[in-house]
């Protein structure tokens, strides 16, 4: 039987909690299901103006690299490997490791305008080379619509 990429992308991101059966309930009976960071991966959060900016550069770096965006909060969420958080230094963005969670909908599953899947986690899901988004971020503008660089 062939496996469909989002399900392989949701059994993924499930096994980052202990119980994995709760991510499907979530799922199941709502949008988003809560998967903890700092186990599997690492997940760096940063507004969505630099994430835009920053995309612009070494677009081959981004290939199968899982990207959700939070389009009501304004934010994206990119994801690294673990251990990131303890070396991460780029300013205008966080590290999310280990006491961190996100809420992610379901690949493939239903998807809400304010929280969806840019980028979602599929057969063979790779993780963002942190050098390389550190690299993108310094050398996007740090400013969004309506603001200048500090």
């Amino acid at each position: 039987m062939k496996r469909d990429a989002s399900d392989v992308g949701a059994h993924w991101l499930a096994a980052a909690r202990h119980s994995s059966w709760a991510v499907w309930d979530e799922w199941l009976h709502g949008t988003y299901a809560l998967v903890p960071t700092g186990g599997l991966w690492d997940v760096i959060a940063m507004p969505q103006h630099r994430l835009t900016g920053a995309a612009e550069n070494r677009r081959e770096a981004w290939a199968d690299v899982p990207i959700l965006a939070d389009l009501g909060a304004g934010y994206a969420y990119v994801w690294v490997p673990t251990g990131t958080h303890t070396m991460w230094d780029v300013p205008g963005t966080t590290a999310l490791g280990p006491m961190w969670w996100i809420a992610v909908p379901r690949p493939g599953g239903p998807q809400v305008p304010e929280r969806r899947w840019v980028q979602p986690p599929g057969v063979f899901p790779r993780l963002m080379n942190p050098d390389a988004l550190s690299d993108a971020l310094r050398a996007a503008p740090a400013a969004g619509p309506g603001r200048e660089a500090a």
